[in-house]
């Protein structure tokens, strides 16, 4: 408990030492609903007369232009080559397109899963950059319950696509509370499932997230699985000195995803390859604690 208790007062220093100013703290502290989001793609330019197969071809063409010109081996992104270049001004173009998609129009899990996560991604790039951010995102605390896209007539933060759509209306790890109501018309868009690998695709515009990545929904399973593997084979540690196995604080906020701490252990031994898979079997068995990486919330931008 006293553990806890320390890496809770260090999380919220963090986030006092990086906010820009007091306004941007106070939201913080405000339920989601109560916050004016920041929609960022209102202008709809070009967008008459659009098909589906337009915006597909857009969204296409975005995510081989995003990975060629501003992200690297890494998966870290440059910011400050994308800020002012062509990449960018079609990012905004594309992301217009959204308002002439019906997201109820996907209907299997694969096409969901890949087009949310994808979505997600684009959208934190496009939040750094719309908001102006230098070293973190918590200089706006606020920024995941804010930054948002207009999709078809439905509006989501990226709170909303992770805890609303993806994990199905799962509680939010910081409130404990559901993003969406009963009758909330973007529950119909959630997959039939909740896949916790999907923790390991979200990239949140900081360093302790996994490297950005694009998804397809033929290829999804497969995709998703290999960033897992490297995920775990990546950040998870057997500290056979202090008898821990050192691991994502993800595996903390998202607990429940994976099936609670015996459901944790599980899938770390299901994504780990060869020796590592070995040593993670005989930590566990042998009682070996979980120990959580504090989060890193320095941006993801290439140095």
């Amino acid at each position: 408990m006293a553990d806890s208790w320390i890496r809770n007062l260090r999380d919220a220093g963090d986030l006092l030492r990086r906010a820009r100013n007091p306004a941007e703290l106070t939201k913080a502290l405000m339920p989601n609903r109560w916050l004016t989001r920041k929609v960022l793609n209102d202008d709809m330019a070009g967008a008459a007369g659009t098909t589906p197969t337009d915006v597909a071809e857009a969204l296409r063409k975005l995510r081989n232009d995003l990975k060629q010109e501003a992200l690297d081996d890494n998966g870290q992104v440059d910011y400050a080559k994308l800020q002012n270049s062509a990449t960018f001004a079609e990012l905004k173009r594309a992301s217009g397109l959204l308002h002439t998609i019906d997201p109820a129009e996907m209907t299997d899990d694969a096409t969901r899963i890949a087009f949310w996560i994808n979505l997600y991604n684009v959208l934190a790039i496009h939040g750094v950059l719309a908001l102006g951010i230098r070293t973190s995102v918590m200089e706006v605390p606020s920024f995941f319950g804010v930054v948002a896209y207009r999709v078809g007539d439905l509006v989501f933060t990226l709170d909303e696509i992770e805890n609303g759509v993806l994990r199905r209306n799962a509680p939010h790890p910081a409130t404990g509370s559901r993003l969406f109501d009963d009758d909330d018309p973007r529950l119909a868009l959630c997959p039939s499932r909740l896949d916790p690998r999907i923790h390991s695709a979200l990239v949140c515009a900081s360093t302790s997230c996994p490297p950005v990545a694009f998804y397809e929904a033929s290829k999804l399973d497969a995709q998703l699985e290999l960033a897992t593997l490297n995920y775990v084979a990546s950040d998870v540690e057997v500290d056979d000195a202090n008898r821990v196995v050192r691991v994502p604080i993800i595996f903390r906020y998202y607990q429940s995803d994976f099936g609670r701490l015996e459901g944790v252990r599980l899938f770390l031994v299901e994504h780990a390859r060869d020796a590592q898979r070995e040593a993670l079997e005989a930590a566990f068995q042998a009682g070996y604690q979980l120990d959580y990486h504090r989060y890193d919330w320095s941006l993801n931008s290439i140095a």
